[in-house]
């Protein structure tokens, strides 16, 4: 069992999906690539999504070369590995950035992101990692970041690599102009696929001047409007994708985040009365990540579970040996948090009474796809 920060255990059906290999050029797969944006369009609530073969950062980098220019001032807010990625794509963009950073463990405030934005008047864009997961930490409050952001006249892109399916997203109300994830996260399907989803302003202000082809999102959105990619895919990915995709609107957007929202706050009470230390706070807390300092030594607890059939992760950088990192995204439910509880019991000599609430369970359909 895997609670990793992603990849992330999939339906027995998504794995099957996988496995398909087709003609990309085939009328077969040209209505996975409708259908899988259409759908994707109604989970984000958004005006496009691109469709990208790659990794989450694949999906990061296009969003940063097609949205930003050269030489754009761009406010940057980091707290933690991924946002320090972010704004290191930011830089290779060619981008002026004004970087506001916290130490590892914390987050910011609406007050931090004013003051921002009041200091920089003259920036042309905000970017932020919606959700860290190297120190599962959040902007748990990403619709009122959106409105401070758009209300003071410019462009907002966002890395929810970790967030999307986990939180409420809103592209077109809050008028986000773009926001980049990955299938091996919330969407619980298997890695190799990207997704930047684009508001009607963020599909306006898509640009194909000095940047290679792959990170091209005008190209790939002229692509997809004949429901083709403008290179290869992968196609096993494109159909686990479309399966996850409609399994999620089966089980329910809003559904689903309750769910990880459930277990997430569980397992951090549970944690935090056996002795961890973890960071986040009810302001700010990651729905898809627990982090922070175990009783005893990171190491020695991961390798304990690996023992039992359980694999976490430790910490980052600065980070690394020093915290645990559980993955709790995509279709963890009671049962896997109940197995892994019963495992740390064991492993540190505590009683733990062991009581997930309801919401962190999977609907019926699902649970019979997911074995633990």
């Amino acid at each position: 069992m895997i609670l990793i920060p992603g990849p992330v255990n999939v339906p027995q059906s998504v794995s099957f999906e996988a496995t398909r290999v087709v003609n990309h050029r085939s009328d077969e797969f040209r209505e996975v690539v409708k259908s899988l944006e259409e759908k994707m369009i109604k989970h984000f609530d958004s005006s496009r999504v691109a469709l990208l073969t790659g990794s989450g950062t694949l999906a990061v980098e296009s969003m940063v070369f097609s949205l930003l220019k050269r030489g754009e001032k761009v406010i940057v807010f980091t707290y933690g590995e991924f946002s320090n990625r972010l704004l290191d794509s930011i830089n290779r963009r060619g981008c002026t950035t004004k970087v506001y950073s916290k130490p590892a463990g914390e987050g910011f405030s609406l007050e931090d992101v004013k003051v921002a934005l009041d200091e920089n008047k003259d920036a042309d864009a905000v970017a932020l990692v919606h959700n860290e997961t190297s120190t599962g930490i959040a902007f748990r409050n990403l619709r009122e970041v959106a409105k401070l952001v758009k209300n003071s006249g410019k462009k907002f892109i966002v890395d929810s690599v970790s967030g999307f399916a986990a939180y409420e997203i809103d592209v077109n109300n809050w008028h986000i102009d773009a926001i980049a994830t990955g299938s091996q996260k919330a969407l619980a399907s298997v890695p190799g696929m990207g997704f930047v989803a684009m508001s009607e302003e963020g599909v306006s202000e898509l640009h194909d001047d000095d940047m290679p082809n792959y990170l091209n999102l005008k190209l790939a959105l002229k692509f997809q409007d004949k429901h083709e990619t403008p290179f290869t895919p992968s196609t096993g990915a494109f159909f686990a994708s479309l399966r996850a995709a409609e399994i999620l609107e089966m089980e329910g957007l809003k559904n689903r985040i309750k769910r990880h929202e459930a277990c997430s706050r569980y397992l951090r009470s549970v944690l935090s009365s056996i002795s961890f230390s973890l960071f986040g706070n009810e302001s700010n807390f990651s729905n898809t990540v627990v982090a922070g300092i175990p009783p005893i030594p990171s190491k020695t607890l991961r390798e304990e579970l690996k023992k039992r059939g359980i694999e976490i992760s430790g910490g980052m950088g600065e980070l690394r040996d020093k915290i645990i990192r559980i993955g709790i995204l995509g279709v963890v439910d009671d049962r896997a948090i109940s197995r892994l509880l019963l495992s740390l019991s064991d492993v540190l000599k505590q009683d733990i009474e062991i009581k997930p609430p309801a919401d962190c369970k999977l609907p019926e359909f699902l649970r019979q796809e997911v074995i633990w």
